[in-house]
């Protein structure tokens, strides 16, 4: 006894009873062909009927459908016909890693007095670290500081980037511009005081660190008393925000789309929504297989601020049918050139219903046919 399995180059046609080789997983022309989870969970519906045949109906070729199989052809078990989203996921195990991770180097000759603590956290305005016990400070901005800033000096994007941190620290008095004027200049001054450097208005080059956010320390790549050289990297940060890096399966790379969202599993078994933040080239990974490394970012910021060194499992969905009907696959059973029915069960009641397939994702099956409807039960193999 054989049946049909759907190939992914296989030709179908619309009507799987005018052809032999319809493949009854396509037969609803609006449907696409099944996934690699939909051909697995075909296959193991025909591994079912070789393997019982004499036995329950499911595992043997069905009589022709709507004919009243009896009391002696009752199923070991039911489940119910649902109505719902069939949906298709990958899941993925991958490290935590914080983003962003990139060398502070410093431009101040001078003696290194403090280095922060490693996964510490800096914020804009506070101290970085400090040579000649003065503290260098880090600021908020994209673009690096590349000159002394002072009175008189060439309008600039860094001018503008320096008097918005002014301004958000609260040392106003001044307009917000690419222009350094004498009112800039003041603010700088009480700025200077309130920090502990020399109120002089003018600020050296390397006395502030601009990043795009609130930094953490990775770790001090120079230690107090050890000399600091211009252009010598001082310390490793990273962005505060976290990311999960995951590998998939070069085949299912379709389900990975920049900006679509995601389900995080942590370790306590709780979950926290996220994005995926890039999608790289694929590649082979150290176990030889083609995969293609995905960074999702969490929704939430905090939500993994506890959780280092270990794994977290990334969930990435795709909705195949919207509001159907489904059965599990193992429900379908292949009806000679009608392609599939299933086995409905009211009361003491057995009688075979031919039925459409569509959509299939998870273990389950979209169908449609007569007096199908949410509820009715079917008969499935007994687990």
């Amino acid at each position: 006894m054989t049946s049909d399995i759907p190939t992914p180059d296989r030709q179908t046609s619309t009507d799987p009873a005018k052809d032999p080789a319809a493949d009854p997983f396509t037969a609803d022309p609006g449907r696409r062909r099944p996934r690699r989870g939909a051909l697995i969970a075909a296959i193991t519906v025909a591994g079912v009927v070789v393997a019982g045949a004499g036995g329950f109906l499911l595992y043997e070729r069905p009589s022709p459908a709507s004919k009243p199989a009896g009391n002696a052809h009752r199923p070991p078990a039911t489940a119910e016909v649902v109505r719902g989203d069939l949906v298709e996921e990958v899941r993925a195990f991958g490290p935590v890693r914080f983003s962003g991770d990139r060398g502070v180097k410093n431009q101040i000759r001078g003696i290194v007095t403090w280095t922060p603590a490693g996964n510490s956290g800096i914020g804009r305005g506070e101290k970085l670290y400090a040579v000649d016990d003065k503290p260098v400070i880090l600021l908020r901005g994209n673009l690096p500081a590349w000159r002394e800033f002072a009175p008189g000096m060439a309008d600039g994007r860094d001018v503008l980037a320096l008097e918005e941190n002014l301004a958000a620290l609260g040392y106003t008095g001044f307009t917000v511009d690419d222009e350094y004027s004498q009112k800039t200049a003041a603010a700088v001054k009480r700025w200077q005081k309130a920090v502990g450097l020399p109120a002089t208005g003018k600020i050296e080059l390397g006395r502030v660190v601009f990043a795009s956010g609130p930094v953490r320390i990775d770790k001090a790549a120079a230690r107090p008393g050890d000399a600091a050289e211009p252009g010598a990297e001082i310390l490793r940060i990273s962005s505060a925000a976290q990311h999960v890096a995951v590998e998939i399966p070069v085949a299912e790379q379709d389900l990975a789309v920049k900006g679509a969202k995601t389900t995080i599993m942590m370790p306590d078994g709780s979950e926290t929504p996220g994005r995926i933040a890039s999608v790289g080239a694929g590649r082979l990974n150290k176990d030889n297989e083609s995969v293609v490394p995905v960074s999702v970012r969490l929704s939430d910021p905090d939500a993994l601020k506890n959780v280092q060194n270990t794994d977290v499992q990334v969930v990435l969905k795709r909705v195949e049918a919207r509001d159907v009907l489904s059965v599990p696959v193992t429900a379908l059973l292949p009806a000679d050139r009608e392609g599939y029915a299933v086995q409905v069960v009211q009361g003491t009641r057995v009688r075979l219903v031919p039925v459409k397939t569509g959509a299939f994702a998870d273990g389950r099956a979209e169908i449609s046919g007569s007096g199908i409807t949410e509820g009715t039960r079917v008969g499935v193999p007994k687990l």
